[in-house]
């Protein structure tokens, strides 16, 4: 199996430097999906269109060994060859995947069921919602970070950011990421809120310029980051194995 490296987000922001970062309200993409048919699985083990598109799913962590897979690939063989609805929302990542919502037409008097939504119901698939996907899933409870099957429970593992040999085993992996600030390099381009002095000693978080500005614009301060305890969803890699690079606000949460 092919595990891709896709950078994605999940919880949401809290803690004393959280104020004004509440998710954006939920909007229904539905209204602008197309209709759209799923052929089956591509090799890396991503939905693939009719028209031969790959998609990543909104909403869904992607998946990290076999079991995992055949999970998600027995969850999403009732989809397939079914007509559905789809909402491109963003543009094609790296490995040439459309980010997208997929949707069953609604029955009368009922709503649209959102596919990743149902996958991850059904304990095929591992939520990590992103954006909007946060804000849209069924319920109005925490996000779960479990699999609802009753056999074997699974999470992203939680990860010490200080512990060197721990991060380096988790590269390329999706997980939760603890630690506390010692420094901010405020760069160009991007920011960096190490755990550590010392460049390869601990892991470190990376955030693009627009993001940083919009956790300034939240309260957020360099100044006021060292010594903070942080916790941070994602895929690690980068130099050494060593950066996780968050990509919205709601991938990132003060403890303390």
């Amino acid at each position: 199996m092919m595990v891709r490296r896709v950078l994605l987000a999940l919880s949401v922001l809290g803690a004393p430097l959280s104020a004004g970062s509440a998710a954006e309200p939920c909007r229904d993409d539905a209204a602008e999906a197309v209709p759209a048919r799923l052929s089956g699985l591509d090799a890396a083990g991503d939905p693939l269109l009719a028209d031969g598109r790959p998609l990543r799913l909104i909403g869904l962590a992607p998946r990290q060994d076999t079991a995992e897979e055949m999970r998600f690939r027995a969850g999403l063989a009732p989809f397939i060859g079914r007509d559905l609805l789809l909402a491109v929302t963003g543009e094609k990542d790296r490995w040439g995947r459309w980010p997208a919502r997929l949707f069953l037409e609604a029955a009368p008097g009922g709503s649209r069921q959102d596919v990743a939504a149902l996958l991850q119901a059904s304990g095929a698939a591992l939520a990590m919602p992103e954006g909007q996907a946060a804000a849209c899933r069924p319920g109005a409870g925490p996000v779960q970070t479990k699999f609802t099957s009753a056999s074997q429970p699974l999470a992203p593992p939680a990860v010490d950011g200080h512990d060197l040999a721990a991060v380096k085993e988790q590269e390329g992996r999706y997980i939760v990421l603890e630690g506390r600030i010692a420094s901010v390099g405020e760069r160009a381009q991007r920011t960096y809120l190490n755990f550590s002095r010392r460049p390869a000693e601990a892991a470190a978080i990376v955030l693009p310029r627009k993001l940083w500005r919009e956790l300034k614009a939240a309260g957020w301060t360099a100044a006021g980051l060292g010594g903070k305890r942080l916790r941070a969803y994602g895929v690690l890699g980068g130099r050494n194995g060593l950066l996780l690079e968050v990509s919205s606000r709601a991938a990132l949460e003060l403890i303390d």
